[in-house]
């Protein structure tokens, strides 16, 4: 399998806010709270001058973890209100206060999914909606698992799901696995394993 999209279209989108014209922000309210996040009103004006209102999802900085066992995938599958439906998905979950990137990828996936692994390897940080939301998600493959019990929280029903890798990718591609963060993160794992080569410039 071959990507030739970035060596045929240059990214400009890669551009960094520190080049840009930066959002002035002039004030702002607290609407709502939870044990997981926060909703912010800001009044600001927009990089084009414009002035605005805008709101913000704050939630600490999350971890989301691959779990590689074998030639499969280990995936949650969850209700999620927003979506109504049932969603496979990696494991995902805000960091404690004072609680590294790896740490909380670590805790996430033995809580959620009852496991324990003995290799880490980074698959880079990215924004679920950059637009809305503050904090990015570092993403993470698990290899050389264990199991052990799960730690639910109360409110979670979650279901531990085996996939073959192969299978997953299609899944991805063709909708079936529709969270975003879940795509990247396969996206990210087929390019690092070499399932999926970057086509030459």
């Amino acid at each position: 399998m071959r990507l030739g999209f970035a060596a045929e279209h240059p990214a400009p989108y890669l551009e960094s806010m520190a080049t840009m014209k930066a959002y002035q922000r002039s004030g702002s309210r607290e609407i709502y709270r939870n044990a997981w996040l926060a909703i912010e009103i800001h009044q600001i004006v927009h990089p084009t001058g414009r002035p605005g209102e805008h709101a913000l999802i704050v939630t600490p900085a999350a971890s989301a973890v691959l779990v590689a066992d074998g030639g499969d995938l280990l995936f949650a599958r969850q209700a999620r209100f927003g979506a109504q439906a049932q969603i496979l998905e990696v494991v995902k979950g805000g960091a404690e206060p004072g609680e590294s990137a790896l740490d909380c990828a670590r805790r996430e996936v033995r809580e959620e999914l009852g496991v324990v692994a003995a290799e880490w390897e980074p698959l880079g940080r990215l924004y679920e909606i950059p637009s809305i939301m503050n904090s990015p998600v570092e993403l993470f493959v698990a290899r050389g698992i264990e199991h052990v019990e799960t730690e639910f929280e109360p409110v979670e029903s979650i279901e531990l799901v085996r996939v073959p890798e192969a299978v997953a990718f299609a899944a991805a591609a063709s909708g079936q696995i529709n969270d975003a963060v879940t795509v990247a993160a396969l996206l990210r794992y087929a390019l690092k394993t070499g399932r999926l080569v970057p086509a030459a410039e």
